[in-house]
């Protein structure tokens, strides 16, 4: 028995070195990864082995079979002492190969040199009962079996952040039940993959597709914890500065990328990124790789203004990006009150759904007399002022004084003054509509000076200036202002040449 316990600290002596001596990072031999591969094989015997006396134990409470197993549940022990310390060790080495979660990787190893000191205890109390007698008194006769219960919560704790690591952290909720899943708080089986996004009207590209795939699969080797070759992945920044070979992308040619060449690299290659033993990018997160930087590798662009391929569309569509609310279908407006409706209706306005659905109006002038500002036409527009999209005071008796209200519709997008008495002091009143894309001033007083305060509306695409007092100078100051701002002065012909040929 002492000699038995003489190998057994003689082991425990050599994990000890080798936490020490095995380095958790830098560029391990082809030796060291090679002695790293047994792990797998190796670390299956500790967990069977020490389960088995666990069970043995427990049926040895039953009297009539106390006592008939103490031999065998003895040799267990101890051969799953030193199986354990064998396991670790070849876990140290294949640790060394990279591509793992730091945290979980930690978590793994810790648990693993438990798994080992818990079963050493449990095995000298088993072996030499009343060990700490002396110093523990009453709990002495209970330590054997807290050891033990000890020894399967590590066992239980090591095999899952094993499984985390190489099939990733929903290895046990992946097939797990809608039932069950619906008790732990997980999404059910059929939103797994689908990117569940607060706003992604104003997520950029990278946030929501490019950063979680380096996060998994790229930045347990660089990252905040470890920096092969000198390159992190966690952040812009640092993928713009590159490693030690230059930066990983060369944006808008993924084809010279360093990052895809390294992905798209045989697995039996040792240059391939992630290493072999580290669970790797599927086919589409390498697609979104490469069409992203392609594409010109934003870190700013919004998911709105990205261009799908036909391949990316098809991914993004199976993550739930298919339909992405922009502008005002991005914001959670309340439906409109059905009697206000009809209170603007009465007023002579067309008031309609703007679409199947959805809590926006479209408003259009049908007594042409009716649009001014009137009380009435004043409180009832502003009774629907958050659901009206569309407005339609073209061809009235529309003032600036009606402006001054559309100037509190929040949501409007187009808006049709067309042939109405605006003037440069009712623009005024529009410069904090900030979705608007669409403004019709034909046939007004508008000038130079009206269109200045159009320059600060973000969203204006579309601008009609036919038949106004503003100018050629006017028009090409506001275009300067805002480059992709559509503006249509109306149909302008060239003089005509003589035709000087003789007859």
């Amino acid at each position: 028995m002492k000699q038995s316990v003489f190998w057994m600290c003689a082991g425990l002596a050599l994990l000890v070195v080798m936490l020490v001596a095995v380095p958790g990072s830098g560029r391990p031999s082809d030796f060291s990864l090679f002695l790293g591969r047994f792990h797998p094989v190796i670390v299956h015997l500790p967990i069977g082995i020490l389960v088995v006396a666990i069970l043995l134990e427990c049926l040895s409470l039953r009297p009539a079979w106390r006592g008939r197993y103490d031999i065998g549940i003895l040799a267990l022990l101890y051969i799953g002492v030193w199986s354990s310390i064998v396991a670790v060790i070849f876990g140290l080495y294949l640790a060394q190969g990279g591509g793992y979660s730091a945290s979980q990787l930690a978590w793994h190893k810790r648990m693993g040199i438990l798994v080992v000191l818990f079963a050493s205890l449990a095995y000298l109390y088993k072996a030499w009962p009343g060990l700490s007698e002396r110093w523990l008194k009453h709990w002495e006769p209970r330590m054997y079996g807290i050891s033990l219960g000890l020894l399967l919560f590590g066992v239980a704790l090591t095999g899952h952040f094993g499984g985390v690591l190489t099939h990733g952290p929903d290895h046990l909720s992946r097939y797990m039940p809608d039932g069950l899943r619906q008790i732990a708080g997980l999404p059910k089986k059929a939103d797994i993959g689908r990117l569940l996004l607060e706003n992604p009207a104003e997520t950029s590209t990278y946030t929501a597709l490019i950063a979680p795939i380096l996060e998994s699969r790229c930045v347990s080797c660089h990252g905040a914890n470890a920096q092969r070759g000198g390159l992190r992945l966690d952040t812009p920044e640092f993928i713009s500065e590159g490693g030690d070979d230059g930066p990983p992308i060369v944006a808008g040619r993924a084809h010279e990328s360093e990052l895809i060449h390294r992905v798209w690299l045989p697995l039996n290659s040792d240059d391939h990124m992630p290493p072999i033993e580290s669970p790797q990018l599927s086919v589409a997160e390498a697609e979104l790789l490469r069409w992203w930087i392609d594409a010109g590798a934003s870190f700013e662009e919004l998911l709105p203004d990205a261009e799908w391929s036909p391949v990316v569309q098809t991914i993004v569509d199976g993550m739930g990006l298919d339909e992405i609310r922009t502008g005002i279908f991005a914001l959670d407006t309340a439906p409109p009150d059905s009697m206000d409706i009809v209170a603007l209706a009465n007023l002579g306005l067309s008031v309609t759904p703007l679409a199947e659905n959805e809590p926006y109006l479209q408003v259009r002038c049908m007594d042409l007399e009716a649009c001014t500002g009137t009380s009435e036409l004043r409180e009832a527009l502003l009774r629907l002022a958050p659901n009206i999209a569309w407005l339609d005071l073209g061809r009235s008796q529309a003032g600036n004084d009606l402006v001054e209200v559309i100037a509190d519709l929040p949501h409007v997008t187009r808006l049709h003054l067309q042939q109405t008495s605006v003037t440069d002091e009712g623009l005024a009143h529009l410069s904090n509509l900030e979705y608007l894309e669409y403004l019709n001033l034909y046939g007004t007083a508008v000038s130079d000076s009206g269109l200045v305060h159009l320059e600060e509306l973000p969203e204006l695409q579309s601008l009609y200036l036919w038949q106004t007092n503003t100018t050629e100078a006017g028009t090409e100051r506001l275009q300067s202002a805002a480059p992709e701002l559509y503006i249509n002065t109306g149909l302008s012909l060239s003089p005509v040449e003589p035709d000087s040929t003789d007859a």
